[in-house]
């Protein structure tokens, strides 16, 4: 037996005894293995595979020196070489302790050569093998943490599936992701602990430290210190864990919170400018291993695509939101009298961009020197935004005392500022109104910027927080931005028509945004960027490549027939044209006809040979509508055809071969229907290979702005008004109507409103009101009793007679039921045998 010549195998012989040692490299040559080496020691096998790596290694378990055969391999192993014992007698503890090792084979001296070289061959097989397993696995878990983390845009939930996962082949008890943004001064963490159930749940800070904790504590963990974001790597177990502990608070804290005993830091590189780390804990002694961290740092690619998804998609999100903050601003000025009026409702706008507690406006020049000296002053009280009063606050005691005040405070704040920590604390105390709304709504943290009306700073815009540290230097950068959209507002509050101008404005850019977010994630015909939306065009996308069935699940007017074009359009067969065949339009004597087609003569009225719509897809994709309104006898043949890929012609001579894909759509509930009976278990089986779920328009809210805005622009041109916009009352009904007919019943909704609207602005034809609940479809009486007959038939397989026959479950004799059926044209079972 040789091994083939090109393998050219390396093998290192460890054995202290050099005739046996030289037979085996005589034996080793002659079959063609290239022999590394012999070693008589632990120490010289190390010194050898430094200095060239074996592809294997006959090692004798008992060696001379200090270090025994068992104890290299599991150095060895940690190497990843395989080997193969070499023994003369071994009692049961040292064969106990030598299958430990996990060894590749074992030789009983004294040796044959068949023998030697068969079992190098076969641990050569099976460590490549196993290599190819791993690298198998490894690729695997790669693709499932992809699939399970990258469409994420949330952090908590990001940072629970990234738990998941990793738990899932690497037992952890904690995971902190820390990111940082330095040029923006951004910092946050997130830490998950797995609970006795094994999920992973969100730890705050006073969870973490207790209620008790210095706030100077707090603090310190919420924002660390550039030394202790320094981008650490590696497993820190035993006294590395230690000295971490005392550089790194947060570890102190999980270590002493949670009973952590090893840690592994893993440093996530963006494509921003960031200190991202991953940092995973474990409670076992033994720790993190080496594999573990090997193991964890293949996932650290897709984790990092993630957490750019995510940071994009809040850019993103970011940008939306103060484009609806400036324009829930221009609203309030544009519809308020007064700031006294208009200030709660600004208020009210901004606290959706960021933390508030306190919004004030004021006029430089006029702090404590005046009566209402503060133009308006509003807190959040109970939930809502409310002018706070100035009475009680209390005055200097001299005008020189309010003159000192009032000209610090001027110049104070007449440049932007952002109060947090112990600055925050400095700015309550300035003087006694910062003091007293302070302390009235236990402030912890402030902006301000200047309103420049005029290239000259003549009102200031404060905003304060309970939270120590709720603001960033992006967030004065946004309320900056935000200053200079009120300074227009503010100089012209007089001046109606001007705000008008600007509002119309802001709303030209709310559109043109709206379309902006379209045209990045619109999909084939689809308008909207809703989560559940982008959900199912996610599974449009997986499935449209491959020639699995789709089913289609959803309401009516759901756009079901435009995501099967989409799921067609993206697949293989785009190039033939999708076959649309709606199985409630046509009555059941049609319908087998139309699908399966017809030969001239076939029966009465049938003057020439008919193509079915099966023949006509082939190569191409065949859309069933409406598919659970087919009728149970026509259920089963379809069956057939989905089954054995070929149709038969009514009047046919043999069956034709098929190639179609099959996607389904019904606003039914086909589980529902197979239990009472009026639809097929197998077929419902064989359909249901991919279920698309389309979400209702009502949990579709940020879609209807889009898709309002898509229609008015197809009616413009259709009807040749040209609408530019929709009145803000009609906007709100839109908005608040729970649209029972969905998208289709929006667009005619919006459809007649146009024919009796006069351009540039849309108004709603009659106020949105839900309609009265649909009667009961009545079927004729022939329908209701083949239909009855029929389920009973599939319940008992067709059988008619008997106590578990057809008659018995409906209560008739068994010639009435034959004679019924003979009358409804219902084929019995022999009968559809023969057919």
């Amino acid at each position: 037996m040789r091994a083939p010549a090109e393998s050219a195998a390396l093998v290192l012989i460890v054995e202290d005894e050099f005739l046996i040692a030289n037979d085996l490299g005589d034996i080793l040559e002659a079959a063609g293995y290239q022999v590394l080496g012999l070693a008589e020691s632990g120490a010289e096998a190390r010194a050898i595979v430094a200095e060239a790596r074996p592809s294997v290694v006959l090692l004798d378990i008992f060696l001379k020196g200090a270090e025994t055969g068992i104890e290299l391999a599991h150095w060895l192993n940690q190497q990843r070489i395989p080997f193969v014992f070499l023994s003369a007698n071994l009692t049961d503890d040292v064969l106990a302790a030598a299958k430990v090792t996990e060894p590749y084979g074992f030789l009983n001296k004294p040796f044959r050569e068949r023998d030697v070289l068969a079992a190098l061959e076969i641990a050569r097989y099976r460590h490549a093998h196993s290599q190819e397993a791993k690298l198998r696995q490894q690729q695997q878990t790669q693709m499932a943490v992809n699939e399970a983390i990258a469409t994420l845009h949330d952090r908590e939930q990001l940072c629970r599936a990234i738990a998941t996962q990793v738990n899932q082949f690497v037992p952890i008890n904690v995971l902190n992701l820390c990111l940082s943004q330095p040029e923006e001064q951004i910092f946050y963490w997130m830490l998950l602990r797995r609970t006795p159930q094994g999920t992973f749940e969100r730890v705050r800070l006073p969870e973490l430290l207790g209620p008790d904790t210095p706030a100077e504590r707090l603090s310190m963990l919420a924002h660390p210190t550039a030394v202790e974001l320094g981008e650490r790597q590696g497993i820190f177990s035993g006294a590395a864990f230690e000295t971490l502990s005392q550089e790194f608070s947060m570890a102190r804290a999980i270590g002493e919170t949670f009973g952590i005993q090893s840690m592994a830091f893993f440093p996530v590189v963006l494509q921003q400018r960031t200190f991202t780390s991953l940092q995973l804990g474990t409670t076992a002694a033994a720790g993190f291993t080496a594999d573990d961290y090997a193991a964890i740092s293949l996932i650290i690619p897709q984790i990092a695509l993630a957490l750019d998804n995510l940071l994009a998609y809040e850019e993103l999100e970011s940008r939306r939101q103060v484009k609806a903050t400036e324009l829930s601003v221009a609203s309030a000025f544009r519809n308020g009298r007064d700031i006294a009026e208009i200030a709660p409702q600004v208020a009210a706008a901004i606290s959706e961009l960021l933390p508030l507690d306190l919004l004030s406006f004021y006029r430089v020049g006029r702090v404590l020197r005046h009566p209402s000296a503060m133009d308006a002053t509003v807190g959040n009280l109970g939930g809502r935004f409310q002018l706070l009063p100035l009475e009680v606050i209390p005055q200097p005691e001299s005008t020189e005392e309010a003159a000192r005040l009032l000209d610090g405070l001027d110049s104070w704040l007449q440049r932007p500022l952002l109060n947090v920590g112990e600055a925050a604390a400095q700015a309550r105390e300035l003087n006694p109104v910062t003091r007293y709304y302070g302390n009235l709504l236990q402030l912890k943290s402030s902006m301000s910027v200047p309103i420049r009306l005029k290239d000259q700073p003549a009102i200031v815009l404060i905003v304060a927080s309970k939270a120590a540290y709720a603001y960033t230097a992006k967030d004065l950068q946004l309320l900056q931005e935000l200053a200079e959209q009120l300074a227009v507002a503010l100089d012209n509050l007089l001046a109606y028509e001007r705000i008008r101008l600007l509002s119309e404005q802001l709303e030209q850019e709310k559109t043109y945004l709206s379309e902006e977010l379209k045209t990045s994630h619109n999909f084939e015909e689809i308008i909207g960027t809703s989560p559940a939306l982008l959900a199912v065009l996610r599974g449009v996308g997986q499935v449209a490549p491959t020639d699995a069935t789709v089913l289609l699940l959803g309401e009516t007017g759901t756009g079901k027939e435009l995501i099967a074009r989409a799921v067609h359009n993206r697949s293989p067969r785009s190039a033939r044209t999708m076959v649309k065949v709606n199985c409630a339009a046509l009555p059941p004597q049609l319908m087998e006809s139309e699908l399966f087609g017809h030969e001239k003569g076939s029966y009465t009225g049938a003057t020439e040979r008919r193509i079915g719509k099966f023949e006509l897809a082939h190569g191409s994709t065949l859309f069933l509508d409406e598919i659970g309104e087919l009728p149970l006898e026509l259920q089963a043949k379809l069956l057939r055809v989905l089954q054995e890929k070929e149709v038969e012609r009514i009047g046919g001579k043999g069956p034709l071969r098929v190639n179609v894909r099959i996607i389904a759509a019904t606003n039914r509930e086909l589980a529902a229907e197979v239990a009472a009976g009026r639809f097929r278990a197998d077929l419902y089986y064989r359909l249901n290979v991919f279920p698309l779920e389309l979400p209702p328009l009502r949990t579709r809210p940020d879609d209807l702005l889009p898709l309002a805005t898509y229609f008015l622009r197809k009616l413009s041109q259709k009807l040749g008004k040209p609408f530019t916009s929709i009145a803000n009352a009609s906007l709100q009904q839109i908005q608040h109507y729970a649209w029972p007919g969905n998208i289709r019943e929006l667009e005619n909704v919006l459809e007649r409103a146009a024919i009796l609207s006069a351009p540039p602005t849309l108004q709603l034809a009659a106020p949105l009101t839900p309609s009265a609940p649909a009667r009961p479809e009545v079927k004729p009486m022939q329908d209701t009793m083949r239909d009855s007959i029929l389920t009973a038939l599939t319940q008992t397989n067709y059988r008619i007679r008997g106590p578990r026959g057809a008659a018995v479950l409906l209560g008739v004799k068994a010639t009435t039921l034959e004679a019924r059926m003979k009358k409804l044209g219902i084929p019995s079972r022999k009968e559809t045998r023969t057919e």
